[in-house]
């Protein structure tokens, strides 16, 4: 098992340096100016805006900016001799004298992604990963929360649609899986909030929580009654997702001969069905959760737009607007990683429901 984690995470290497390199060009390629959307000065004088261009780091060609971003800028020059100057350097991606006034520019302070660094955000003026993980456990706490309530959902309807399959219960719960299946979140959550906060006015409408005097939010159990609208609005899709799959392999394993062995045998039909029939079942599920990883980020910008809940989605989805582009590099970044590792976690999934299966 460690053997094969350590071989998926070498072959990741490739898929992960791909992505940057994809979504980096993206950004590079997205029209617009960041200088002007900084400022809000549409008329800027071509002088300063090339001179703030500069201070950005933005005016450099792809290359020198994508490795800039990866590796940092500060090996790629350095002081040979000790003398406070910048006498050596990489001059094919950064010329020693860049601005012509015969001096050589000392080294950069960015240190890359790859070591951490991801820069400094242009509208906060903080670093990227101070914002990123600044919003990070608001992010975490409404995706663990949809994950948990689509799994105790979908999971025991997936089971018993099959048991009951052509009755009432397998017919309504198909009907609302497609229903769920097809609904947009973000108008789901709009329905919840209409409903529950302004006609019942039992949740409030919006953040995450009233913080104290300290600007911090109280503990999770004080402040429950923000989440059920997000969780339920960011796991509807998943709930369907997981009753259809679960109930098409529930019904494919319910027709196996040891299923039957075990009725012969007496056993209770909810032993048969969520002891025997349901850990087989499991297998879609498993298989699931490295793309729902990936869409609970996607879901996650909108739904923490709509109830301002202040996440990594809704950061990311402020920042894009504003160019912001060390802070949305940082967030692909992370999702990314949190992809790679959630389709590494199915396939450990696997070897844990069905031990018949064995990877090498």
């Amino acid at each position: 098992m460690i053997k094969y984690i350590i071989r998926r995470l070498v072959q990741s290497i490739p898929t992960f340096f791909g992505i940057t390199l994809l979504s980096y060009l993206l950004l590079w390629l997205a029209p617009g100016s960041v200088v002007e959307r900084l400022y809000l000065a549409p008329n800027i004088k071509a002088e300063t805006r090339a001179r703030l261009a500069a201070q950005l780091g933005i005016d450099d060609p792809f290359h020198i900016q994508y490795l800039r971003w990866l590796a940092g800028d500060d090996w790629l020059r350095w002081d040979s001799d000790g003398d406070g100057i910048a006498d050596g350097s990489f001059t094919l991606l950064a010329p020693l004298d860049e601005d012509g006034d015969g001096v050589p520019e000392p080294p950069g302070d960015n240190y890359g992604i790859l070591r951490g660094d991801f820069g400094r955000s242009f509208v906060k003026k903080q670093p990227v990963m101070e914002v990123i993980l600044t919003n990070l456990p608001a992010t975490l706490e409404l995706g663990i929360a949809a994950i948990l309530t689509s799994l105790a959902i979908g999971i025991p309807v997936g089971v018993i649609s099959a048991v009951t399959r052509g009755r009432p219960f397998d017919n309504v719960s198909r009907v609302m899986a497609v229903i769920f299946d097809a609904m947009p979140s973000f108008w789901l959550c709009y329905i919840l909030l209409y409903i529950f906060g302004i006609r019942l006015d039992i949740i409030p409408i919006g953040g995450r929580c009233v913080p104290n005097l300290y600007g911090v939010c109280p503990p999770l159990f004080e402040r429950l009654i923000y989440l059920p609208v997000p969780a339920i609005a960011l796991a509807a899709g998943f709930v369907a997702l997981f009753s259809r799959y679960l109930r098409t392999s529930t019904l494919e394993v319910l027709s196996q001969d040891y299923i039957r062995t075990a009725r012969a045998k007496g056993l209770s039909p909810q032993v048969v069905n969520f002891r025997h029939a349901m850990r087989n079942a499991m297998i879609p599920v498993a298989t699931l959760l490295g793309p729902i990883i990936t869409n609970l980020w996607a879901g996650a910008i909108v739904i923490e737009s709509v109830v301002a809940w202040p996440g990594v989605g809704r950061v990311a989805f402020n920042s894009a607007i504003q160019q912001d582009y060390p802070v949305v590099m940082g967030i692909v970044i992370f999702a990314s990683l949190g992809t790679i590792l959630g389709f590494l976690l199915s396939d450990i999934l696997y070897v844990m429901i069905d031990p018949r299966i064995r990877i090498h």
